[in-house]
């Protein structure tokens, strides 16, 4: 033992003498930064003597022109107050010692100013400023006062700063050019120190140098000779086989086949948990290298964990040519090595299992499609053949609208603002008749493309590569389409054929109102009773008919989101607890038809309308607060505004009134409201008379 330690004598001792230095050296560096730091704080205060003392003249100023202009005082009347504060705060602390105010706001302590001229500078400035104190104290003091004239007392004040300023502000330049000149001479002397410091560093380092570099050619030759022994087994291993240590780093042998499961060439000497989270993320990496940890605990046995592995199957990214990645499936086995019944290390295999996890997932997709139609034909058993028909060429027709909209390029922002907003409509209708005729998966879709567009309305800067993933909703809402199309026609045979084509009654095709209203309100946690008239008695072509069904959608989801109380509100208003929406379509002589809807809800909160037209910003407050209830009650129809906070399926988004008068519009309809706060809500929608076509059977 002596032996060995001797060899290494004169290396350690070299060893002790840097550490010795380094620590001088970082010692020294650490008490005069220290300094440094204090003086930079003190000549950044000094500077900014200078510039409140022109501020302070700014303000006398400022507080004589507004008074003769009969203009408002209170801005330039705090900021003297303040300036005047911060000033004499600042000059007492380096007169004195003590606490001033930062930069930023923050609390720093200054040491009382020690230099000869600075100490000069400080004691004409205190003498000049004094005076000067007491006269603005003496402005600020009457300004207090309402039925004081403080124009004297401010012309005496003005009067001093013409005649002083100049000179308060040359003594300030001279503290903070002494305090610099403090400051560089520090600067110079830690310099000096580092750069002797460094100097013996850097000698000793060579010392050290010449003895590792000698020691280190005998243990390059022993350990080339340990890997030459093992290259050939490990060139033939199909696996990857590696050793890691405590440490984890990979040991300089390994398989030749790691290289290629892994995608990466030089692996030897790796740190595996930074391999681990290129491959695999930060999280991931995380939980291994924990488990790792547990196997290098000697009292806990290997077969205990060994089922916790997380890296047993685990997806992993792996680098291929011109910075393409390939995703595949790796799974990582480790065993514990033992030299003498001591742990050293851990033997890791690694297999590529990517073909038989493809294979597990293609059998679990295959069930899923499976499920997937069976769950659509479920929804569409339900529907009357002719709503479905309908609601079919609709979403063709709002598919077309979506894609137009989605390849119609737009120039600027607010033309990429104006296409997310035609969106919504767009979808959010579709969303609407989906839910009215129960077809959940439609309606999950439609949801999901929702919340991608107002990700999208979220985002700051947008360009038109941000709506290519839109593209990838759209086709898969299309798919979804002619899947059901065809399931539609197979069933529309069979009925026929069951039925001896009989043709449903005409209530049925009102029906999906009564099960939109059923199913939102026991979303929302409420109880409605929905009450029509006319509907069945007026014959309507299909393009009005499904414009009236689209409107009675948007007021039914609106009405129960928004309007409608629980039960337990309700009964508190001495309310039933069930609300009621009342559906009134009536043929006016001219031909036109009136659409009513009337809730008895609480009806609009013009004070929480006000609240949020303020708190989004879109509006200035003083324009938001002039506004009467008529103009109130009509952001309702602005895109994107909602009174409700949370988002939910049935009031998300700020979107549904903005459908409605979008459809009324282009119509060429009209539409009015009234509310009564607490009772009531009612839409009356007119519109042109139908056009004679195909009414809808």
């Amino acid at each position: 033992m002596g032996h060995s330690m001797g060899k290494y004598r004169g290396i350690l001792a070299s060893i002790a003498l840097f550490l010795l230095l380094d620590a001088s050296v970082l010692m020294l560096n650490f008490f005069m930064s220290y300094q440094i730091a204090d003086d930079a704080v003190g000549v950044n205060l000094a500077g900014r003597q200078r510039m409140l003392s022109q501020r302070m003249v700014k303000s006398l100023f400022e507080l004589e022109h507004n008074l003769d202009v009969g203009a408002a005082i209170d801005a330039p009347r705090t900021e003297l107050a303040q300036t005047v504060t911060l000033f004499d705060q600042t000059l007492t602390a380096f007169s004195q010692g003590g606490a001033s105010t930062g930069a930023s706001d923050e609390e720093v302590i200054l040491q009382a100013v020690n230099a000869e001229a600075a100490q000069v500078a400080l004691d004409e400035a205190l003498i000049v400023w004094h005076p000067y104190r007491v006269r603005i104290e003496a402005v600020l003091a009457g300004l207090e006062r309402e039925t004081f004239d403080v124009r004297p007392a401010l012309a005496t004040a003005i009067a001093y700063a013409r005649e002083n300023n100049v000179a308060l502000l040359t003594l300030m330049n001279d503290l903070t050019v002494e305090l610099e000149q403090v400051a560089a001479s520090k600067a110079t002397r830690l310099r000096l120190i580092q750069t002797i410091g460094i100097s013996l560093a850097l000698i000793n380092f060579l010392i050290i140098l010449f003895h590792f570099l000698r020691q280190l050619r005998d243990s390059d030759r022993k350990i080339e000779a340990a890997r030459q022994e093992t290259t050939e087994i490990l060139d033939t291993v199909q696996e990857g086989l590696f050793l890691l240590d405590r440490d984890l780093v990979i040991g300089n042998q390994h398989s030749k086949h790691l290289a290629e499961i892994l995608g990466r060439t030089e692996l030897a000497g790796q740190r595996f948990d930074a391999i681990l989270t290129s491959l695999i993320g930060e999280a991931d990496q995380d939980t291994a290298t924990k488990f790792i940890g547990l196997l290098f605990e000697g009292r806990i046995k290997e077969k205990l964990v060994g089922d916790l592995n997380p890296l047993s199957e685990i997806r992993v990214f792996l680098p291929r040519e011109k910075g393409v990645t390939e995703s595949r499936y790796l799974s990582f086995n480790f065993s514990r090595v033992k030299v003498e019944g001591d742990l050293h290390h851990l033997l890791v295999t690694v297999r590529d299992i990517t073909d038989r996890i493809r294979l597990a997932q293609e059998l679990e997709a295959s069930k899923a499609r499976g499920e997937e139609q069976l769950g659509m034909l479920t929804g569409i058993l339900h529907v009357n053949p002719a709503l479905l028909e309908s609601f079919i060429t609709g979403t063709f027709e709002t598919f077309n609208n979506v894609n137009q909209l989605l390849e119609q390029p737009a120039k600027d922002t607010r033309g990429l603002r104006a296409k997310i907003d035609n969106l919504f409509i767009e979808v959010h209708r579709f969303k609407g008749e989906a839910a009215a005729l129960n077809l959940e998966i439609f309606e999950r879709e439609a949801q999901a493309f929702e919340q991608e567009v107002a990700g999208l309305r979220q985002q700051d800067n947008l360009v038109g590569n941000d709506f290519l993933k839109l593209t990838v909703r759209l086709d898969r809402l299309i798919g979804y389409t002619h899947s059901i199309q065809q399931l539609a026609g197979k069933l529309a045979t069979f009925g026929k054929v069951a039925s001896h084509g009989s043709v449903p009654a005409l209530p049925e095709s009102w029906r999906h109102l009564e099960d939109l209203a059923r199913k939102v309100a026991s979303r929302q946690g409420k109880e409605v009773m929905l009450v029509t008239s006319g509907l069945i008695e007026h014959e309507l072509p299909d393009d009005s008919r499904r414009l009236v069904s689209d409107l009675c959608i948007q007021f039914i989801r609106n009405a129960i989101a928004h309007g409608i109380e629980t039960p337990d509100a309700r009964l508190e208003s001495q309310k039933s607890e069930k609300g009621r929406i009342d559906i009134r379509l009536v043929r006016l002589s001219d031909g036109k038809l009136e659409l009513t809807v009337t809730d008895d809800g609480q009806g609009f909160d013009l004070d929480a309308i006000r609240e949020r037209a303020l708190a989004s910003e879109r509006w200035h407050p003083q324009e938001v607060e002039g506004w009467d209830s008529k103009r109130l009650t009509s952001l309702i129809f602005e895109p994107g505004f909602s009174t409700k906070i949370e988002a939910d399926e049935d009031a998300g988004q700020g979107v549904g009134m903005d459908v409605v008068m979008r459809q009324v519009q282009s119509s060429r309809g009209r539409i009015r409201l009234s509310s009564r706060r607490g009772r009531y809500c009612r839409f009356e929608v007119t519109l042109p008379a139908p056009v004679a076509s195909r009414v809808a059977a």
